[in-house]
């Protein structure tokens, strides 16, 4: 064995054991309610076996009957538990405005962006209820390792469709997604959140063109 298949073997296992550690835990459930929502009672796991997922929707729930979209500044709104894992204030914002723009670029083109209530406009409130950046420092080595990062980012959000006239709430969300390590985003802190807001945005437009 040479020198430096030695100096490689204490990190060579190092990094595999978190990675063992990362594939055991990354079976992502549900995140406990924030307080954003008012009820979180009507909730059940997704039908397509999500089990991070919990959604509820009115019964006879039309979405395609709602044409435009009024959405409120989506808002950092942790668990009370979690707010010691507040990151920069700044960089909260930033991931506001970016979930927003990522809302409003799948949505243009297709259906308006609108800020005043209308028959055929639906509105949504979001709130971002946990940040979990990645670590860069980790996923670098591991990269050289095990050729995948092993530390996952991700976020949680909470959700409400409402009818922008009455405010009636006619479908409710929360869910949490983290990276993967097949789609490597892992050397940016906040790149695994980032595509989780890209995911919330698609599924929003993928709602709105097809009953979910």
């Amino acid at each position: 064995m040479t020198k430096t298949q030695k100096s490689l073997n204490p990190a060579f296992t190092t990094l595999s054991l978190i990675f063992v550690t990362f594939l055991a835990g990354c079976a992502t459930t549900s995140p406990p309610p924030s307080g954003f929502m008012g009820d979180y009672s009507m909730l059940r796991t997704d039908s397509s076996g999500d089990s991070s997922l919990q959604w509820w929707e009115k019964r006879g729930f039309n979405w395609q009957q709602y044409q435009k979209v009024m959405l409120d500044p989506v808002i950092i709104h942790y668990h009370p538990e979690a707010r010691t894992k507040r990151i920069n204030p700044e960089k909260e914002k930033r991931l506001s405005h970016y979930f927003r723009r990522a809302v409003e670029k799948e949505l243009e083109g297709k259906y308006s962006i609108v800020t005043t209530p209308g028959p055929d406009v639906l509105r949504v409130r979001a709130a971002i209820t946990e940040i979990l950046p990645a670590c860069p420092a980790i996923n670098y080595p591991a990269m050289i390792v095990v050729l995948v990062p092993v530390d996952m980012g991700g976020a949680a959000i909470e959700a409400e469709f409402l009818d922008s006239q009455t405010n009636e709430v006619l479908a409710a969300m929360t869910d949490k997604k983290m990276g993967s390590p097949v789609k490597p985003r892992g050397f940016t802190t906040m790149g695994y959140t980032r595509a989780a807001f890209d995911a919330w945005a698609k599924e929003l437009r993928n709602a709105l063109q097809s009953n979910p």
